[in-house]
């Protein structure tokens, strides 16, 4: 699609600087964005030498003789949102290639589907299966009852959906990920390992995304719920009857342990886990590859394995760096000593 920087700017609600009939038909990155082409800057990023791009989108506070050579300027109160929606604008979601029903989709005549719900090929849907309005079932996907879908919901390619599980509107679920397993739980006995039944479900809230990958186990008895808006990326692993509060974030690789408990607004880095039956309070921010191995409180930053308060890990791992220098100071002061000792 092809607009004017004017109608763009009106668009994502910004305020336009320079030339308002420029056309814009691509976002692309500063540093490889050319005619045509609308970039953003975040506001602690510097201006790529020569930067060539048509438009760019910046914050309130970018000074505008740093950008003297951009034909025109977009500022926005958030940047990084109006970004997103720019692409949006400017490259649109593309329509599935199929439409309707597919033929070789198998659907139980005791499911309920609304009229408008596109399904793939291939597709599996169980009896007692509720699929909300302009929802997109892609090939593969199963969905075992009962089982509830809500409005808007997209599922990517052989996904697979166990039975109690509730999907809230407008959630998207990447290829492959599986919701509803049962959860990783076993009772010792003396002829081995007795698999503990999970007869809870899953819940998930409206506005989450769930990245390629990722297994959700259902509860035991109870469900695991993850609350509206949360992120997850590709590979994360969510066990039985975990809580998780709304708006939380997690990188790709994370592992939360069965009933933990997580706040809203959480972020998760990269190969970072969580101890079951621990808690995290809200705004609980843990760094990539950090071990929580108990509670904490919220509003604080978690490193380490174990994990510990972010602060207390700073010192920690700046002492660690010292250490080679600090063993050869202390051998000196060894030898020194010895050698008064001997001269006594």
């Amino acid at each position: 699609m092809t607009l004017p920087a004017q109608e763009i700017a009106d668009r994502l609600g910004g305020v336009l600087e320079g030339r308002p009939e420029i056309l814009i038909d691509c976002v692309r990155p500063p540093e490889s964005a050319g005619d045509g082409d609308l970039a953003w800057i975040a506001d602690n990023r510097s201006i790529p030498t020569g930067i060539a791009a048509s438009a760019v989108l910046v914050g309130p506070s970018r000074p505008s003789e740093e950008l003297i050579d951009v034909p025109a300027i977009i500022r926005h109160e958030n940047p990084q949102e109006a970004f997103a929606r720019a692409i949006l604008l400017l490259h649109p979601e593309p329509e599935p290639r199929f439409s309707g029903i597919s033929d070789t989709a198998r659907i139980h005549p005791d499911s309920n589907i609304a009229g408008d719900v596109i399904i793939g090929p291939a597709v599996t849907i169980d009896a007692a299966v509720e699929i909300g309005t302009e929802s997109v079932i892609h090939p593969g996907v199963v969905i075992l009852g009962p089982s509830e879908i809500g409005a808007g919901v997209t599922l990517h390619a052989n996904v697979v959906i166990y039975g109690n599980t509730h999907i809230g509107e407008g959630t998207i679920v990447h290829a492959g990920t599986v919701i509803g397993a049962d959860g990783f739980g076993y009772a010792p006995t003396d002829e081995g390992a007795r698999k503990i039944p999970h007869r809870g479900g899953v819940r998930i809230g409206r506005d989450v995304e769930i990245g390629s990958n990722c297994a959700i186990d259902r509860g035991a008895l109870e469900d695991t719920v993850i609350g509206e808006g949360c992120k997850l990326d590709n590979l994360v692993h969510i066990a039985h009857n975990v809580v998780i509060g709304p708006h939380s974030f997690f990188a790709a690789q994370v592992g939360i342990a069965g009933s933990s408990t997580i706040g809203q607004g959480c972020e998760f880095g990269g190969q970072s886990g969580m101890i079951g039956h621990a808690e995290v309070g809200d705004r609980t921010q843990v760094a990539a590859k950090a071990g929580v191995l108990r509670s904490f409180d919220g509003d604080q930053v978690l490193m380490g394995l174990p994990a510990e308060d972010g602060r207390q890990m700073r010192k920690i791992y700046t002492i660690i760096s010292q250490l080679p220098e600090l063993r050869d100071r202390i051998r000196k002061l060894e030898r020194d000593l010895k050698n008064l000792e001997s001269a006594e």
